[in-house]
């Protein structure tokens, strides 16, 4: 789902580039692939904190695919399309994801295909939709996925970062969303 971010070394020292911009520490990231190279906040991918009619996750999903539907969906992002956390929303509500990659190829806000999705899959109450929230938020954290964060954050060169203990915060670290302490950096624009 992702990768691993492209390491400092003797051999590519600039590989990673570190920049500080008004006194805020940002570490901006890259593909390891050249063709994909790009910083990350490009890719268009919003936080899987970010909440599209209250369900956490749903607009990320929604961004990989239409990413992905123009071709601009880096490669070690592909191989997890409809698995992992895109499963699990897909069957949140209960919805197929290949019915969802065609309904949001035919264009609409994300409000419109997440009414699409209630009335073809399943509309959960307000019950149901805060579980799911606070199930999602703490994927990784004293759970099945524990040990994957731990080798992600491994891979990823984040190894020795506390303030990392659930998939949500690594995505968002590795996508250059960074945080410190409980302050969440977004970076900012060049």
């Amino acid at each position: 789902m992702h990768r691993a971010i492209c390491a400092r070394s003797k051999n590519s020292p600039s590989a990673l580039q570190l920049a500080f911009r008004a006194g805020e520490r940002r570490l901006e990231t890259c593909v390891k692939r050249p063709q994909t190279r790009r910083w990350m906040r490009e890719l268009g991918l919003r936080s899987p904190s970010v909440k599209v009619g209250g369900i956490v996750y749903f607009g990320r999903l929604l961004d990989k695919i239409r990413q992905h539907a123009k071709g601009q969906l880096p490669s070690d992002y592909q191989a997890n399309l409809g698995r992992g956390f895109d499963s699990s929303c897909t069957k949140f509500l209960r919805i197929d994801y290949n019915r969802l990659i065609d309904r949001v190829k035919e264009g609409g806000s994300d409000e419109e295909i997440l009414q699409w999705c209630f009335a073809n899959g399943y509309r959960p109450s307000d019950d149901e939709v805060y579980v799911w929230n606070e199930f999602m938020r703490k994927r990784g954290w004293n759970d099945e996925l524990s040990e994957i964060l731990k080798r992600r954050k491994k891979e990823a060169g984040m190894a020795g970062r506390s303030e990392i203990q659930t998939m949500f915060t690594f995505i968002d670290a590795d996508e250059g969303r960074l945080l410190v302490g409980n302050q969440k950096l977004q970076p900012t624009p060049d």
